[in-house]
């Protein structure tokens, strides 16, 4: 099969197949899903992530992208 008939892989959004595009990045995810960084925590595959140390990873096709909001309250 030529290259370029090969299908991406989409990621898994919190258990949820989500498109995966060329040159996609974990902030660039959060900005797309209107997701302030700074309220969430996440985790790539087996690397955690608490909100405020997000980094602009780059992102591939088949990864597995959790996101859990954070709430506060007693």
């Amino acid at each position: 099969m030529p290259l370029e008939k090969v299908p991406l892989k989409d990621l898994q959004l919190n258990g949820e197949p989500h498109p995966y595009r060329a040159g996609l990045t974990l902030l660039l995810l959060l900005r797309e899903l209107n997701i302030s960084p700074e309220r969430v925590a996440v985790a790539v595959n087996d690397d955690f992530y608490p909100g405020a140390r997000i980094p602009d990873r780059p992102l591939a096709p088949g990864d597995t992208v959790e996101i859990v909001r954070i709430t506060g309250g007693g």
